[in-house]
């Protein structure tokens, strides 16, 4: 069995500190990652409204003057 000393935990320790700054790390580039893809969700969101105003702007164009239509 290998025996605890110092230096052992003290290697251990910085080792710890390296994970710990890597994953802090990740997490500052993983809610960037999210702020971007919430951007790019708004902007797709924004483009489809677009089309489908668009596309009732072509319909209301398509039916003749005084006409809603209803057929009453």
């Amino acid at each position: 069995m290998s025996e605890l000393n110092e230096d052992k935990i003290k290697g251990r320790l910085e080792v710890l500190e390296n994970d710990i700054k890597k994953v802090s790390e990740q997490m500052v580039s993983l809610d960037k990652q999210k702020q971007d893809a919430i951007a790019m969700l708004n902007a797709l969101n924004g483009a489809k409204q677009q089309c489908q105003s668009f596309l009732n702007e072509l319909n209301n164009d398509d039916q003749p003057s005084g006409q809603e239509g209803d057929d009453s």
